[in-house]
């Protein structure tokens, strides 16, 4: 159960850190309370562990995009007004002394998607009209074919069957995995389990990471998919094997924010819940490296937290009632409806929460208690089925710098169940699909991925008192008042995104936007006319509008002013782009604005907020603007 490599010449990371990174914590000892400096990388991992001038490159950046989501998750929706961040009970841990001995609790869920049970299951409430036995929906969640089996478009405050029913979502190559856990297993020659990698990594990391050195994001993939394969089942990773390719013309896609390629997250080796090993390394494919769920997002599941601090006037206890009434998540997960009601009791409680530090989900141990290892006298003496369980990224176990002591639960990045090395050494003649669970031999990846339980770690703290109030039920369709700002990306980023339609298993296309991430783009100050992609969502009973009614757009200060350092045209409006604006569950419709951005030469350094301000209308203080949605940096860092 080691996270270290094992002995390959082809793993480039084999001198991974065996100890997790420190926490950036000052103590101020008058007030006895510690003050986070920086987010830490996820699971306090170091990917860097040979190049200490990079890793401090990557935290900054990781910090810089964590802290953006927090303050995004604080401002929460301001245009639906229902939603207010004066009610927000999330602290951004930057900003937040934290008294010393102030622990962190965990909050824990199982990682097999309720949903499939929900919907398709036997013996539910409301019932549905598949009622599938257990072992059926573990053919569903390795496969992903859901095409036959439709779900009700309404689904609050129960599924209603009688209505309108739509695909089983989310979409993509393993979009129906939400609960921040997704699989992919390598079968040999007779369709028999060799080897489940599980993964509960974000996709902003990689994105982060990406921008920081592609060539160790190819590294690191070739670590995690090697790592205790034998040689003949090793994957080599190139850059060209994971950069975005341009739809029409097949060539790379030229971030221009660092000038290399940018980044596919669908990548063939990180699609899909089947990986192909062994074969010539142009038909080698698949793997699982960080989640692809459009939901499965940590700027999401900030902004969840968040969400579910706001007190309702009903439904508080009951997590179903409460997620219908917040609207913070999608209904029947096993991740969102806890998540949302734990953190709901606690800020009712009188509490304020935030994430901890390192902020993540994280796969927690599996219970073994039900596995039964096949009688072989060539076990070696005291083997047990945990040997299987192999942690090749994070750890199982971190101290918590403001009480020292462990965290309550582990902080597991990335984990392969496999036969050991060592048991294959010792000539023992059974596989992963001899092992049993609950009597029953191991032939889907997702009969382990229910032993397991992902988990994120919140931190309360007692903030002075204040109220409370509680309020209404968010309004469906909300009522905006504002345009909403969705995500910003280079143009020409977001055309290769856009135009990347992607099959997927359970009949519904979609496309690769959807799995982009909202992380703001960096232009260097000094640069003229940069083409950006703006989508967001214009208030109710919008039209089509002709270019004399195209809203203006502004970037923004910390205090929400107008940075006139920035100044920004739109050249270019499209009524309708749908997609998945991720962390979303379904594709919707939203709205495209072509901007034109140029920063004068002496524009300070830092990150910007975002405001649309309808035609015919001009800026004032009653508009908000959505935090961190651009990054000016000084020309003399630029690439």
């Amino acid at each position: 159960m080691s996270n270290t490599p094992g002995n390959s010449t082809a793993n480039p990371l084999t001198n991974t850190t065996a100890t997790p990174v420190t926490p950036n914590y000052v103590f101020d000892a008058g007030s006895s309370t510690y003050q986070l400096q920086a987010f830490t990388t996820p699971a306090c991992n170091n990917d860097f562990p040979d190049d200490a001038d990079s890793y401090a490159r990557l935290a900054a950046l990781w910090s810089q995009n964590v802290d953006g989501f927090t303050r995004q998750a604080i401002a929460g929706n301001p245009w639906n007004s229902l939603y207010s961040s004066a009610q927000t009970a999330y602290y951004n841990p930057l900003a937040t002394p934290i008294p010393k001995g102030n622990g962190a609790v965990d909050v824990a869920w199982i990682a097999f998607p309720n949903r499939l049970i929900q919907y398709l299951g036997q013996n539910q409430l409301p019932p549905n009209p598949y009622n599938l036995p257990q072992n059926q929906l573990y053919v569903l969640a390795d496969s992903g074919e859901l095409s036959k089996y439709p779900i009700p478009s309404v689904r609050c405050p129960q599924p209603d069957w009688s209505g309108e029913l739509q695909p089983f979502g989310p979409y993509g190559p393993r979009g129906w995995l939400d609960e921040y856990c997704e699989f992919a297993v390598v079968r040999d020659a007779a369709n028999k389990i060799v080897r489940i990698d599980f993964t509960c990594e974000n996709p902003e990391y990689y994105q982060t990471l990406w921008r920081i050195s592609p060539e160790r994001v190819c590294a690191v993939y070739e670590q995690a998919l090697n790592t205790g394969a034998p040689q003949s089942q090793w994957v080599s990773v190139t850059v060209a094997d994971l950069q975005l390719l341009d739809p029409v013309s097949g060539k790379p896609v030229i971030d221009p924010e660092t000038g290399r390629p940018a980044y596919n997250p669908l990548n063939r080796f990180n699609s899909g819940t089947l990986a192909v090993r062994g074969a010539t390394p142009a038909e080698c494919s698949g793997g699982a490296m960080h989640l692809t769920a459009t939901p499965n997002t940590l700027q999401t599941e900030l902004g969840l937290g968040a969400g579910a601090t706001v007190q309702r006037s009903q439904g508080n206890t009951d997590p179903q009632a409460l997620i219908c009434c917040g609207q913070y998540g999608q209904n029947y997960r096993n991740s969102d409806p806890h998540i949302g009601q734990t953190i709901n009791l606690a800020v009712g409680a009188g509490t304020n929460i935030s994430l901890a530090d390192p902020p993540g989900l994280y796969i927690q141990m599996p219970s073994f208690a039900q596995y039964q290892l096949p009688a072989d006298p060539k076990l070696p003496a005291g083997a047990s089925v945990a040997d299987c369980w192999h942690i090749i990224r994070g750890f199982e176990h971190i101290t918590d710098t403001i009480t020292g002591q462990r965290f309550p639960g582990s902080f597991i990045l990335h984990a392969a169940f496999q036969i050991p090395q060592s048991w294959i050494d010792a000539g023992v003649s059974f596989g992963i699909s001899d092992i049993t669970i609950a009597g029953a031999p191991i032939e889907y990846g997702s009969q382990v991925q229910a032993t397991l339980e992902i988990a994120l770690f919140g931190r309360p703290i007692v903030p002075p008192p204040q109220p409370a109030p509680a309020l209404a039920c968010v309004v469906s369709p909300a009522v905006v008042s504002e345009a909403q700002p969705l995500q910003i990306l280079f143009q020409n980023v977001w055309d290769a995104y856009y135009g990347t339609t992607v099959n997927t298993p359970s009949g519904v296309s979609m496309v690769l936007a959807s799995n982009s991430s909202i992380i703001p783009p960096t232009i260097y100050a000094g640069e003229k006319n940069v083409a950006l992609a703006l989508t967001y969502a214009a208030p109710l009973g919008s039209v089509p509008l002709p270019e004399t009614q195209w809203p203006t757009v502004y970037f923004t200060n910390a205090d929400g002013s107008i940075d006139s350092s920035v100044s920004v045209r739109v050249s270019g409006y499209s009524e309708t782009v749908t997609y998945a604006v991720p962390g979303n569950t379904y594709p919707s419709p939203s709205q495209l604005l072509n901007l034109s951005v140029s920063v004068a030469g002496n524009s300070p350094a830092g990150v910007r907020g975002i405001v649309i301000v309808p035609a015919g209308q001009v800026f004032s203080s009653s508009l908000t603007p959505a935090p961190a949605f651009l990054v000016v940096a000084s020309s003399s860092t630029q690439a």
